[in-house]
């Protein structure tokens, strides 16, 4: 069947797809008595240690630091707990899949659904936080200091379907894999933790465009090369259209000041916009390519 085709077999469980998602919720916080909060409590957690470090104890200079990580940081934990769930969506309900006929796509979709639910509810808690910022920005009458979220703001729905789009591309090749090679699971964890340190959550996108340890034409190329990744394209557009400009220290053993959280060139944003959908497509064709045959897996 073509991917028209698929789409239109999968809309037809769309009852089942919204059960799946509600079990997902559901047994995610089972026995637990706070249970949604967690989701919210360990990026928090995690977010706070990073602050410490470089805020407190590395004495990093950057107003309202702990704003610039949260909002990096609760789009990286929604990535990363995304494709780790769904990676194993199918293999967990192998039982399932051989008893009852439906369209097995769900599986990992319904999983990187549930995660967006807590993605949201994160994203309300980071919008208290922001008009707190910018409410004791106006309250102190600080020209420096805009009190307005930027014009961008308006784009952050697109950029949470950008984000979705990828996270269940990737998904559904991996849980496709992982039915087959269970390595893969172990392999995507391992790569996920180093894709931390290629993101800019702990640092900027100027700080690599502005890097003394390069020599300047090799720097451009590192630069545009770093740009070309859309999940730091997703988070340096999550900052910018969420948070202004601002002076922070380039590092590096400098005191150079130099203005960050500037965005991206809108051309990178495109270009993360169509990688976003090609991956979501190419997941998808790859994942129906081959359901067929996870019965035949023992």
């Amino acid at each position: 069947m073509s991917l028209l085709d698929e789409y239109r077999e999968a809309k037809r469980y769309r009852e089942l797809f919204d059960n799946l998602v509600e079990r997902e919720l559901q047994v995610r916080y089972k026995n637990s008595r706070i249970g949604v909060i967690w989701s919210l409590a360990n990026p928090v957690v995690r977010a706070l240690t990073l602050y410490v470090v470089f805020v407190v104890v590395l004495q990093y200079d950057i107003d309202n630091y702990s704003a610039y990580i949260l909002t990096a940081f609760f789009p990286w934990t929604y990535f990363l707990t995304g494709i780790l769930d769904a990676g194993e969506s199918v293999s967990k309900q192998m039982p399932l899949v051989r008893k009852v006929y439906f369209p097995r796509e769900l599986l990992p979709l319904a999983t990187t659904m549930a995660n967006l639910r807590h993605f949201l509810l994160s994203l309300g808690v980071l919008a208290v936080y922001l008009v707190y910022l910018y409410g004791r920005a106006a309250f102190d009458n600080d020209p420096t200091t805009p009190s307005l979220p930027p014009a961008t703001i308006l784009l952050l729905p697109v950029l949470v379907a950008m984000q979705t789009l990828l996270i269940g591309g990737i998904a559904l090749y991996i849980s496709a894999l992982n039915v087959f090679f269970e390595d893969v699971k172990f392999l995507t964890a391992v790569v996920l933790d180093l894709l931390f340190y290629a993101v800019p959550i702990i640092y900027f996108a100027e700080q690599v465009q502005k890097t003394p340890m390069l020599e300047p034409a090799v720097r451009d190329v590192v630069y545009y090369a770093f740009l070309l990744n859309p999940m730091a394209v997703i988070l340096i557009c999550y900052r910018s259209f969420l948070l202004s400009p601002q002076l922070a220290p380039l590092g590096f053993g400098t005191r150079e000041m130099i203005t960050v959280n500037a965005g991206v060139p809108w051309w990178s944003f495109v270009w993360c916009a169509l990688v976003c959908i090609a991956v979501f497509l190419g997941g998808y064709r790859f994942f129906n390519s081959r359901k067929w045959r996870f019965v035949e897996q023992q």
